[in-house]
């Protein structure tokens, strides 16, 4: 064990750490503005118990305290070249760990980080190896990055303590070698799959609908009546609330034949569906916005802005809020998303549950909610917690609308940042024939943020959409290039040039695909109803160089577009236009212009279906041409 050697360097602590606290405190409560935090969120304890059953704040440790403090508020004010500062929720999580890393260090009979040399740091890890989650899990190779880190950070700030560690914790080794961290071990948060997040995103714009109007209703005339008891007695008060509530009919929604809700019998299952609709409106805007939890949970009211195309011809929605993670300081940076109509009515319906409490309080919160179970309560009105959202999702609204489960039966777990990953899959994708009713709200998303005039800042989430495009576009082309039979004047094409034609995929494949990728500059435009191998010179559509004219793709223009393939997976999409066309023509009410028209789309969906059923033989006369 090296010899104690105290460092020279001097760090001069701060006073106060924040408006609440100061240096010597046993607890710091750090400042924020953000809403959704709690205090516990933004607590350090110092005065934490060791496993000799002395506290960390007691005097024997005085001299290890001020190390772990000023560590803690170096990374703060100080951090090692190339990390930002730590803020304050950040601190409180690397809290947690050194809290970790000094426990076991005193059970190792040390005294203080010049203690904590390489030997020392190797079997912390092999100690934080064996440490299990509260459902008794290993914990993931994500977390054991974290405390290695966290030994390397001690070491990169040992000017900053008196005593700091005598030598770096892994020598000239990596500390994912220690952690077992790595791109093939790393957890990567998932997507909603398709399966799953269309019913889910499809019941939540439902339930803003119609649903949410008659809740708001409900509760408009329950809440003054509940809180005005006319002399009556608490009992009679109460059934005379549970009787108002009772009488209340809910209405039917548009195409459906009964009401979409049973008559309630408590003012407790009003509050458990004002819950489902604020639930909703969670959903619709993570899942059709693409923001992190911390930015939808801060939004505030009026915060719907109009600003028009880059060629003046219509106004695009826009969700005014602030982005957190990826800003310079704590009160965030302004970022505008593009907003579809199902998320004008989650602003709007979120505005109008809040608004008896945004004119208590004086704040302008979008979430602010009551705590307890009541429609009524004596405590000041909160912002919900992501935290609370998560319980709420996976164990209320999930249930609420029966989600679909795994197909292993076991039910899908929903977090809060799913629907940013998803949004970013949705809206990168080239083929959207699994989303059914969701296109339109995704196309529309599209068309703003592929305006000239829209400027995205959240630049994290445009890195997740093109993932998505890159990823979807070299499936789509191995798909192309290999498939036996494809439809469309560019698959024909391609299926009879393709030298993969009818192979399985390999490394020869994914070369020639990088090339096309990367090299040729081929890329994929949005198409429902097929692959649009974009190129502007051939674009029926009249498209620019950003991809396809939304406004005139239709079936019918890509029909004769040169730019167009189909593969046996849109194969659905070809039948039911043909039977409905079908169906149509056999319509004596069909005026003759009508007619001409469904018999024009019966024969481009028959050319589509042969060539998808054409043999390959068929598909071969041009094999003598050179391939591609």
């Amino acid at each position: 064990m090296p010899a104690r050697i105290r460092n020279l360097s001097r760090f001069d602590p701060p006073q106060r750490v924040s408006s609440r606290s100061l240096w010597t405190d046993p607890q710091w409560h750090f400042d924020s503005t953000r809403p959704d935090l709690r205090s516990h969120q933004l607590l350090v304890d110092w005065a934490f118990e060791l496993p000799d059953g002395s506290r960390f704040t007691d005097q024997i440790w005085g001299r290890w305290l001020q190390d772990a403090r000023s560590f803690m508020w170096s990374l703060h004010v100080d951090p090692p070249p190339g990390r930002r500062q730590a803020r304050p929720r950040s601190l409180v999580t690397k809290a947690v760990k050194l809290r970790v890393l000094i426990r076991w260090m005193t059970e190792q009979t040390m005294r203080g980080f010049d203690e904590l040399d390489r030997d020392a740091a190797e079997r912390f890890m092999h100690h934080v190896g064996g440490r299990r989650t509260h459902a008794g899990a290993p914990i993931r190779p994500s977390t054991r990055h974290d405390y290695a880190n966290l030994l390397l950070a001690l070491y990169q700030q040992r000017s900053k303590i008196a005593l700091p560690p005598p030598e770096h914790p892994f020598g000239d080794e990596r500390a994912s070698r220690f952690s077992g961290f790595s791109a093939h071990t790393v957890g990567r948060l998932p997507f909603t799959p398709d399966a799953i997040a269309v019913p889910l995103v499809s019941a939540a714009i439902r339930l803003i609908g119609q649903p949410a109007d008659d809740v708001i209703a409900l509760r408009d005339q329950v809440v003054p009546f509940r809180m005005d008891d006319q002399g009556r007695s608490f009992f009679t008060h109460r059934q005379a609330v549970r009787n108002l509530v009772a009488s209340f009919r809910f209405s039917a929604i548009d195409g459906e034949v009964r009401p979409w809700h049973a008559p309630l019998t408590r003012t407790k299952d009003l509050r458990l569906l004002i819950n489902r609709i604020q639930e909703a409106c969670f959903i619709t805007i993570a899942y059709l916005v693409g923001a992190r939890v911390s930015e939808i949970l801060t939004l505030e009211a009026n915060c719907i802005e109009e600003h028009p195309s880059a060629d003046g011809s219509e106004a695009f929605a826009y969700l005014r809020g602030r982005i957190f993670k990826t800003a310079a300081n704590e009160a965030g940076s302004p970022h505008l998303w593009p907003a579809p109509p199902p998320v004008l009515r989650a602003i709007e319906i979120l505005h109008r549950l809040s608004e008896p409490f945004r004119a208590e309080t004086g704040r302008s919160e979008l979430w602010l909610s009551l705590a307890g179970s009541g429609i009524v309560d004596g405590r000041a009105p909160e912002v919900i917690t992501a935290s609370s959202l998560i319980i709420r999702l996976n164990e209320r609204f999930a249930p609420f609308i029966d989600l679909p489960r795994k197909e292993d039966g076991s039910p899908w777990h929903l977090t809060t940042h799913q629907g940013r990953k998803t949004f970013a899959r949705f809206v990168g994708k080239r083929d959207r024939t699994g989303l059914h009713a969701l296109q339109h709200h995704f196309g529309h998303v599209t068309r703003i943020m592929t305006d000239s005039a829209y400027v995205g800042t959240d630049f994290d989430l445009g890195e997740l959409v093109d993932a998505q495009t890159l990823e979807e576009t070299r499936s789509a082309l191995e798909e192309l290039l290999t498939a036996s039979r494809l439809g469309g004047k560019a698959g024909r094409l391609l299926s009879s040039r393709s030298r993969f034609r009818g192979r399985t995929r390999d490394g020869e494949l994914a070369a020639y695909v990088d090339f096309l990728v990367e090299d040729s500059g081929m890329r994929l435009g949005v198409c429902d109803w097929g692959y649009c191998v974009y190129r502007a010179e051939t674009a029926a559509c009249i498209g620019d160089e950003r991809g396809p004219n939304p406004l005139w793709r239709t079936e019918s223009t890509c029909v004769s577009c040169a730019n167009f393939a189909v593969t046996e997976r849109h194969r659905p999409v070809w039948q039911a236009r043909l039977e409905r066309n079908l169906a149509l023509i056999a319509d004596q009410r069909l005026d003759e212009a009508s007619l001409v028209l469904a018999k024009t789309r019966i024969a481009e969906c028959e050319r589509i279906l042969s060539d998808l059923s054409a043999t390959e033989e068929s598909h071969g006369q041009a094999a003598s041409r050179k391939p591609t």
